[in-house]
């Protein structure tokens, strides 16, 4: 594969996690189209590719577009605080560099966020493709555009279908295993209700809670009692189980975290 078609592969690649993660962040369907780069005030995200990919990528998105995606994050109608508009770049770069890897294009590359930069009228150089991501929750479309030079070392050209998460335990970084390997609780709730202490003394064999709740109803999967998805019991060779349905969004999780 030569240099423009691997960057223009891996450019795509990105631009596509980018609407996955803004769309579960604001609880949307994203679209992607093709756009022109933003002009005028903006935000230069430059990105460094190590191991699979080597050399950089840098991004930049419009500074409206991007306060728009924050506001519906965030629920904040008025004047977002710089801090918040910084932090809610950050994390949706941060998910879709992380979402990047994983994919086959990376060839088990680290992507990493080196800098995140307000900036104004910066153009794209050499080979660029610039794009719009859209969904009924944005009332502007956050326009962007990304160029930059990679270049896959030998051995990633030989195995250009290897992905981080199928390579080697070599070729990942030792800290990601360890984490991998530690276990968390999960617990699968059917309801909860309140009950006040004069009726829990009176509980005995045959009594029966209402847990307000259809029988039909999802059952919530926690993690260290956090909601992370909810699902239908089901039955697995004699035992029960649980079909995951949906898994919750960013957002959701984070009001989980709140509450």
């Amino acid at each position: 594969m030569s240099a423009v078609s691997l960057n223009r592969e891996v450019f795509g690649a990105l631009v596509d996690e980018l609407a996955v993660v803004v769309g579960a962040m604001i609880d949307a369907t994203p679209a992607v189209t093709a756009g022109a780069p933003p002009a005028g005030r903006q935000w230069l995200a430059v990105v460094r590719a190590e191991g699979g990919l080597d050399g950089s990528m840098r991004l930049i998105l419009d500074y409206e577009g991007s306060l728009g995606v924050t506001q519906v994050m965030t629920g904040i109608d008025g004047e977002v605080p710089a801090e918040a508009l910084v932090d809610t770049l950050r994390e949706v770069l941060e998910q879709a560099l992380s979402a990047l890897a994983q994919k086959p294009v990376a060839r088990g590359a680290k992507l990493s966020l080196v800098s995140l930069d307000e900036q104004n009228a910066v153009a794209p150089e050499g080979d660029w493709s610039a794009h719009a991501i859209t969904a009924d929750r944005l009332a502007t479309p956050l326009a962007l555009a990304v160029w930059g030079s990679l270049t896959a070392p030998k051995a990633a050209q030989d195995a250009p279908q290897t992905a981080a998460a199928g390579a080697p335990a070599s070729s990942r970084d030792p800290r990601i295993d360890v984490l991998l390997d530690i276990d968390l609780p999960l617990v699968v709730r059917f309801g909860h209700t309140e009950l006040p202490l004069r009726q829990l003394t009176r509980l005995a064999p045959g009594s029966v809670i209402d847990l307000g709740r259809s029988p039909d109803d999802p059952v919530e999967v926690l993690v260290s009692n956090r909601v992370v998805a909810r699902g239908e019991v089901v039955v697995v060779s004699g035992n029960y189980g649980i079909r995951i349905l949906d898994v919750v969004s960013p957002r959701e999780r984070v009001r989980s975290m709140e509450a």
